[in-house]
């Protein structure tokens, strides 16, 4: 980290609050929360889908519309 610079939120690039490092705000805090619960955040994987993944994915979209 370069000296001088404000570190940023890892939400939105507002400077980071104390109280919520990594984040600004209380708001982008629960954000990040919610993209985890909501599987917003997913690593790579080379593994084909099961089928039940494959079956929840279909019925999550359906509900969606």
């Amino acid at each position: 980290m370069t000296l001088g610079k404000k570190a940023l939120c890892a939400l939105c690039d507002k400077p980071q609050a104390e109280t919520y490092k990594p984040f600004c705000s209380a708001r982008c805090k629960l954000i990040d929360l919610g993209n985890w619960m909501n599987g917003g955040y997913k690593l790579p994987s080379e593994e084909a889908p099961s089928e039940a993944e494959i079956l929840d994915l279909s019925d999550y979209l359906s509900h969606k519309r």
